[in-house]
């Protein structure tokens, strides 16, 4: 497949998000085993409510199948394509406008409306700019890999990035780690190894979520599931944000990264595109260590998602 660190990106957060699906909001990591063991993996499994029997889990995708995307997932693809209509340019009024025709009534969407996605719905219905809520879960950093598409090494990232995060969250929390995973992705995107672009991105943040970073990566815990036990498997970024970074952490392949998130529970999908997104571009697709094409060929608009791609990776 031709492609950029760029595109690869991109594709990594989508295909990562979609692989979350079937076991997403899960939150017993024994059941998870069970099923990836049934499997042999915990990827793309079927969107099944008997898997979340008798646990503790939300199943929140009735009517979507194996292969689709989480409404985390649509998010990103429905920022980037307003991006690549607007010649690859973040606009907050076309993005809103976007937002509300894909997720609100008579949109494209069907499936499960988090928490400030129907905030922003509301307050986009109401004219009201910023349209985010005051809330740090992850639909936070849905946008965030499209504005690195086209924004990394710009002047103005950091003003894009915080814009597009605002579409859906104004949260101060939110802000610090879209900050942090900004850093992230520029440093993988510019080539520096995963491991030295979490110590750099963990070294210029400040406060609580610095400590709470530097903990993922020193911690002598390297098992994911038992990490994400400890600090907290569900979407609020002040729990994810470390886990993500624990994830990328201990694992040295896209499909490692991809397992492990998956493995830990609880909001899985949330954390994906972060993962995804990093892995992507520094292992690529189809290479040894990077996106399986027989997990691109999986997704069910498989097509359509690599052209959007290489149409914002590439430009």
């Amino acid at each position: 497949m031709n492609q950029t660190p760029t595109s690869a990106m991109l594709l990594g957060a989508l295909v990562s998000d979609a692989a979350s699906l079937g076991l997403h909001w899960l939150y017993d990591p024994e059941r998870i085993a069970k099923i990836a063991e049934t499997r042999g993996t915990a990827a793309f499994a079927p969107v099944d409510a008997a898997f979340f029997n008798g646990v503790k889990g939300y199943f929140a995708h009735d009517g979507r199948h194996a292969g689709m995307l989480t409404q985390y997932g649509e998010a990103m693809l429905v920022g980037m394509q307003a991006m690549i209509d607007n010649q690859g340019a973040f606009d907050a009024a076309a993005q809103r406008s976007a937002f509300a025709a894909h997720f609100g009534p008579g949109g494209a969407y069907s499936g499960y409306i988090d928490r400030p996605t129907r905030g922003a719905l509301e307050r986009i219905a109401a004219e009201q700019d910023p349209s985010g809520i005051d809330d740090d879960q992850n639909p936070a950093l849905t946008r965030l890999p499209a504005i690195i598409a086209a924004y990394h090494g710009a002047p103005n990232l950091g003003a894009q990035a915080k814009a597009a995060m605002e579409i859906t969250n104004v949260n101060v929390v939110a802000t610090a780690y879209n900050a942090v995973f900004a850093d992230l992705l520029c440093r993988v995107l510019n080539g520096a190894p995963v491991a030295d672009a979490l110590g750099a991105a963990a070294e210029n943040a400040t406060g609580d979520v610095q400590a709470a970073l530097k903990d993922a990566l020193t911690t002598s815990e390297a098992d994911s599931t038992l990490y994400a036990g400890q600090v907290g498997r569900a979407c609020h970024l002040t729990t994810s944000g470390p886990v993500m970074f624990h994830v990328l952490r201990h694992s040295s392949s896209y499909t490692e990264a991809v397992e492990r998130n998956i493995r830990a529970g609880g909001d899985s999908a949330g954390r994906s595109l972060m993962i995804g997104a990093a892995m992507g571009a520094a292992h690529g697709i189809a290479s040894p260590d990077g996106i399986p094409l027989d997990w691109v060929l999986k997704l069910t608009d498989g097509t359509a998602i690599w052209g959007a791609c290489r149409a914002l990776g590439e430009a």
